[in-house]
C-alpha cells in the first residue's frame, strides 16, 4: 500500500466540513456489535475509500467514506429515488467555501451491518462527484457511534459500536483524539483531531484533522518558509465541485505525531480558504492501517492485534 504523502501528486481532496447550526445528530447504534463487523472496502485512483451503504434498507450504495467531513451527505437524485423527505436547509461551511444544502430525514443508514436509525443527512446536487460514481458521503456523524480500523494494506475496515475488544486489544500508542474543533468561536462537532509537529515549521505543534478524504499533507496556512517552492496549481475537491486553486509545497524530513515519525513527506499549503477548525489535513493512507476510538478518545497509528482463530476465519472469510 504506497502511503499517499509519499508520493508527488499535487492534488489535495478536501471535504473538510463544519457546519453551522448543528443538525439533529444520529442516536446510537440500533444495537450494539458484539463483536467488530468487518467489511471489504475499495480505493479508487485518488485513495479515496469506497464502502457499501444502505439508506432505509434499500441498497447497499457506493459511498466515500471522509472522516473529514462532519455530516453525511446523500446524492439528490438519490434522496428522490427513495423518497427522503426534505426538513429543511442548512450552510456548510468548508476549508475552500461555503455552500447551501438541503436536510433530509433518514430512518437508517448501514454499512455491512452496522447500523444507526434516525437523524437528518444533506442532500446536493452530484454530492460526491469529487469521487466518480458515487452516491454519496459517509461522514463522522455516522462514524463517530463506531470504533473503527481502517485496515489499507488487506482493504477491509472493522467497526465496533461500543469499546470492546478491539479498543482492549489494539496495541501501539495512544495519541490524544480530540472531538470539537473551533470556527469562529464557535465549536465544531464530529472532528477527529490529533496534534503533530514539523521542524521546518518552527516545532511548533499543529492542530491536524485526521481526513481519510485528503491524499497530501494539507497545512491552511500563507506560505511553508524559506524551503518551499513556488506555487503551483492544484484542483482541490470541496463539496459538489471542483476548484481550481494554487498552493505552495515543501518537502518536508518528518512528521512528527507522538513518538511516532514519518519521513519525507510533501506538504501543500493552502493559502485560499473559507473556514477551518484545525491547522491542517493528515491523510490516513499515510499510514498501512489506523485505529480510531471515538468511544475512547484515542487514535493508534499502525497498530497490532493479537492473533485469534477467530481472526483468522474473519480474515480468510473478507478475502474470498
Amino acid at each position: 500500500m504506497p502511503c499517499s504523502g509519499r508520493s508527488n501528486l499535487l492534488f489535495a481532496l478536501v471535504s473538510c466540513v463544519a457546519f453551522a447550526p448543528a443538525c439533529t445528530a444520529f442516536p446510537e447504534p440500533m444495537e450494539p456489535t458484539p463483536q467488530p463487523i468487518t467489511l471489504k472496502i475499495r480505493l479508487d485512483e485518488r485513495l479515496m475509500i469506497i464502502v457499501p451503504v444502505s439508506v432505509n434498507g434499500a441498497g447497499p450504495y457506493d459511498f466515500v467514506m471522509d472522516t473529514g467531513s462532519s455530516k453525511t451527505i446523500v446524492d439528490r437524485k438519490l434522496a428522490g429515488e427513495l423518497d427522503l423527505p426534505q426538513i429543511g436547509e442548512k450552510t456548510l461551511v468548508g476549508a475552500l467555501a461555503s455552500a447551501k444544502m438541503s436536510v433530509v430525514q433518514v430512518n437508517s443508514i448501514s454499512v455491512g451491518g452496522a447500523t444507526v436509525q434516525g437523524g437528518e443527512v444533506f442532500s446536493a446536487d452530484h454530492a460526491a462527484n469529487v469521487a466518480s460514481r458515487v452516491r454519496g458521503v459517509l461522514g463522522e456523524d455516522f462514524l463517530r457511534n463506531f470504533d473503527v480500523l481502517i485496515d489499507y494494506r488487506h482493504l477491509v475496515m472493522k467497526l465496533e459500536s461500543a469499546p470492546g475488544s478491539m479498543a482492549a486489544t489494539a496495541v501501539g500508542e495512544h495519541l490524544p483524539l480530540q472531538l470539537t474543533g473551533t470556527l469562529n468561536g464557535s465549536p465544531t462537532p464530529n472532528r477527529l483531531i490529533i496534534f503533530g509537529r514539523v521542524r521546518e515549521f518552527g516545532d511548533a505543534t499543529m492542530s491536524l484533522l485526521l481526513d481519510s478524504g485528503a491524499n497530501q499533507l494539507t497545512l491552511f496556512r500563507d506560505n511553508l518558509g524559506p524551503g518551499a517552492g513556488q506555487a503551483v496549481p492544484i484542483t482541490t475537491g470541496n463539496f459538489n465541485q471542483w476548484v481550481a486553486s494554487s498552493a505552495a509545497i515543501r518537502e518536508i524530513r518528518s512528521l512528527h505525531l507522538g513518538s511516532t515519525s514519518v519521513p519525507d513527506l510533501t506538504a501543500v499549503a493552502l493559502s485560499r480558504r473559507a473556514g477551518v477548525d484545525t491547522d491542517g489535513l493528515i491523510p490516513t493512507s499515510l499510514f498501512h492501517s489506523i485505529f480510531i476510538s471515538s468511544h475512547k478518545g484515542f487514535v493508534i497509528l499502525n497498530p497490532s492485534f493479537p492473533k485469534t482463530g477467530r481472526d483468522e476465519q474473519a480474515a480468510i472469510a473478507t478475502s474470498e
